[in-house]
């Protein structure tokens, strides 16, 4: 079993929240060291518990995997200078402060290259920064709604944001990909530089199969059509409540759009309804013929469903090749162990929460095994990184940090 594909590889972090902390773990996971750093005290703002005084957020736990930490403040002349000693040492910086931040502390791409020529310098923003809304705040809701997403989500007359963050945990593992392609060209090619991930860019990206109807329509706007087929109208396309009928009891069934699949009758040899089968039945004869009984169609499918939990439901339809999935929700997945014993989930011990089942790396490479760890402690690595790597003594850490730089 090999080591982790970027074992050897260091990293500067300097990101906060979601987007930023997802690429960096990311490359933690594959094995970089990712040092960390943080404000002296306080940690970056998504550490400290705002209702838990002293404990470290959950949402913390689950971004900073596999990391070090570090304490330096930034604005203070010995702090900054510490930092770009740190910048010659390592070989990707990463970043996703508001537009512009960097570059007032002295932190800029050319600030970095200057130091140290073959850097990977990642950046991370809302919006790009070669465009009019560069200066503009964002967030993970800004993103899907500027980029696509929230025009085509939702009911014909209200847009509804996604229940995840798309855009923040999408965009770092689109960053980190970045990184690892940048590092391997600079393995190649012997050069550094720099990579930009707009949110609003990735979302675009992301959305590409949007286009298909855009131009089938006449470039006209996506429609939105709740839980049904965005590109057709065909049935069925919905989802069904199933018992015991709780908050998530529900599995979603579609049968496919194309004509000739065999999905809506083996769904009505499923339901004990095979007068209904294409061949048989004329207003069931296609899908499109199908939506325009669509609510006949969904009563048929919801009576089905009534009789079965969502998991019988998705079972069943599974055997009979009927696309079916039920909702699963956190609570259903953490305390499924499949996911445990296949590696997707992982459980942590941490010092101040205890055991944490979280989630870890999706991809599976045959010849790499992640070690999982627990977030860093605030400032755990001081010693190490300062005095290991930057070769300073206990007594000039302790100046550094009795003054406030660390």
């Amino acid at each position: 079993m090999g080591h982790g594909p970027l074992s050897g590889y260091k990293v500067l972090d300097m990101t906060q929240f979601e987007s930023g902390t997802v690429c960096t773990e990311t490359l933690a996971w594959l094995g970089a060291e990712v040092i960390k750093v943080e404000r002296p005290g306080l940690g970056e703002l998504g550490r400290p518990d705002p209702v838990e005084k002293g404990k470290d957020t959950y949402g913390f736990l689950v971004m900073n995997m596999n990391k070090r930490s570090i304490t330096c403040n930034a604005k203070d002349p010995d702090g900054l200078a510490l930092l770009k000693k740190l910048v010659a040492e390592v070989d990707v910086f990463v970043e996703n402060m508001g537009p512009g931040s960097c570059d007032r502390l002295g932190l800029s791409y050319e600030d970095c290259k200057a130091i140290n020529p073959k850097i990977i310098y990642a950046s991370l923003k809302g919006f790009s920064q070669e465009g009019p809304f560069k200066d503009y705040p964002a967030f993970d809701p800004v993103a899907t709604h500027t980029g696509v997403m929230a025009s085509v989500t939702g009911l014909p007359d209200q847009p509804i944001k996604a229940g995840i963050s798309v855009a923040d945990s999408g965009t770092g593992t689109q960053l980190a990909l970045s990184i690892i392609a940048a590092l391997l060209q600079r393995e190649r090619e012997g050069i550094g530089q720099r990579v930009d991930v707009a949110m609003q860019d990735f979302m675009i990206c992301f959305s590409r199969s949007q286009w298909e109807p855009y131009y089938a329509n006449g470039g006209k706007p996506n429609r939105r059509v709740g839980n049904g087929m965005p590109l057709e109208d065909v049935a069925p396309s919905g989802t069904y409540p199933c018992k015991p009928f709780g908050v998530n009891d529900y599995v979603h069934i579609y049968c496919q759009r194309r004509p000739s699949s065999p999905n809506w009758d083996d769904l009505c040899d499923l339901m004990g309804h095979p007068e209904l089968k294409q061949a048989v039945c004329e207003r069931m004869s296609t899908p499109r013929k199908r939506f325009l009984v669509k609510d006949e169609v969904d009563a048929l499918i919801t009576e089905f469903c009534a009789k079965h939990t969502k998991y019988e439901v998705m079972d069943m339809c599974a055997k009979a090749d009927v696309p079916c999935g039920a909702i699963l929700d956190v609570d259903d997945i953490t305390k499924d162990p499949q996911y445990v014993e296949r590696g997707l989930l992982v459980d942590i011990d941490h010092p101040q929460r205890g055991k944490v089942r979280l989630p870890g790396f999706a991809s599976k490479m045959s010849e790499v095994t992640i070690d999982y760890k627990p977030s860093p402690a605030l400032g755990e690595a001081n010693q190490d990184v300062y005095g290991g790597m930057l070769g300073l003594s206990e007594d000039e850490i302790k100046k550094l940090k009795d003054k406030g730089a660390i």
